[in-house]
């Protein structure tokens, strides 16, 4: 037989030590917001889980309060996972979902007094709450990130929900057969418990390593690739060209004349105008091709499945819009244009390293016969 006070006590310390876990964790200066919803969530749940444990407490804060705490704490958790989604809850459904849990936790403790039903009521609702938890994690996906926490959920959903399901059919809650599917349903709540705090915390971690990496692979000015980022994703997009037996076109873009720009409109005017040709390159991007920032003012554009002419039609139709955009900048509009060297695996292999060389020597051609024109390597 399992020892209900014990499991409850060990049930209540876990939850104490998952939240501290999750309150250490949003303590620091850049904790995302979820990560801050998710802590407070945890330590209502916590105040909530203690004001009904303990019997010495007047009979409204022990029936009524503590489970609209409890209510409060999940809805804040659900909170934070539908930010971390790119979503929200508003704090009109989040009342909503406390004053539900009160109203009929109040019902039951002081109108038609039942510890039976508000066991069994606080179960299902609790139950569909943290099934809630699930779904706003499932509908973001990467289940290899955020696996452990919908388990999490799921299993304690469950174990509330056979909890309540099971007094519903017994009349005597103190009952053996009760007695054991408490006790089973107060061992599976912490083991849940673990899981969502882990899960939790592995799911900001993953969202940090994923800030970094692109930290690490994108210009900070641009937003395009850097010299590190082409090579990691520039390798990729030349393997799968050449598995698929597609052609692999890069352009290498230069701005004319940066350094006049630089020297007679200031350094925050040539930011612009690199952002704006980031930009305007970007429009005729498709999804899976590439724009990196080689260097200063040269920029590189990896083209799957492009061949040379189509290729070409593209640089010039690149070369005809930055001639004819303006960049506006504090009141001054500068008007700048771009030297292109346009190569292709067709005739130089699928080596990126190779190509981008060639195209580098196409377009210093291009420089060489006038400036504002597309060469061929």
């Amino acid at each position: 037989m399992l020892n209900i006070d014990t499991l409850l006590l060990v049930q209540i310390c876990v939850t104490l030590l998952t939240t501290a876990l999750l309150v250490a964790s949003a303590c620091y200066t850049d904790s995302p917001p979820e990560q801050r919803w998710w802590a407070a969530g945890n330590v209502a749940v916590s105040a909530g889980m203690v004001m009904c444990n303990v019997d010495s407490l007047p009979l409204l804060m022990h029936s009524v309060v503590g489970y609209g705490v409890i209510g409060f704490g999940i809805a804040l958790v659900l909170r934070g996972l539908r930010v971390y989604c790119q979503s929200t809850l508003s704090w009109t459904t989040i009342a909503i979902i406390t004053g539900i849990v009160l109203a009929i936790s109040a019902y039951y403790t002081l109108v038609a007094p039942s510890l039976r039903a508000r066991l069994c009521f606080s179960g299902f609702y609790f139950a569909l709450l943290n099934w809630m938890c699930a779904v706003a994690i499932a509908r973001r996906g990467s289940w290899r990130i955020s696996g452990i926490a919908f388990a999490g959920f799921v299993l304690l959903g469950l174990a509330l929900f056979l909890r309540g399901a099971h007094l519903l059919a017994n009349d005597d809650p103190a009952g053996t057969a009760n007695s054991l599917v408490i006790g089973l349903s107060a061992l599976v709540v912490p083991l849940a418990q673990i899981c969502i705090a882990f899960g939790l915390i592995l799911m900001v971690m993953w969202r940090y390593a994923e800030r970094l990496r692109r930290l690490s692979t994108l210009d900070a000015l641009t937003g395009a690739l850097n010299r590190a980022g082409l090579e990691m994703q520039g390798k990729r997009t030349g393997l799968r060209a050449q598995r698929g037996g597609r052609s692999l076109a890069v352009i290498m873009i230069d701005v004319d004349y940066f350094k006049v720009i630089n020297d007679t409109y200031g350094h925050p005017v040539g930011d612009e105008v690199l952002r704006h040709l980031a930009r305007l390159v970007r429009l005729e991007l498709r999804p899976h091709d590439l724009l990196a920032r080689f260097g200063g003012e040269e920029f590189v554009l990896v083209l799957d499945g492009v061949d040379l002419p189509s290729a070409l039609k593209v640089a010039e139709r690149l070369r005809a819009r930055i001639e004819y955009e303006m960049v506006e900048f504090d009141k001054l509009s500068v008007r700048y244009t771009a030297s292109m060297g346009v190569v292709c695996s067709d005739q130089h292999d699928y080596d990126l390293i190779r190509l981008i060389s060639a195209g580098d020597a196409a377009m210093y051609e291009a420089k060489r016969a006038g400036r504002n024109r597309v060469a061929v390597g």
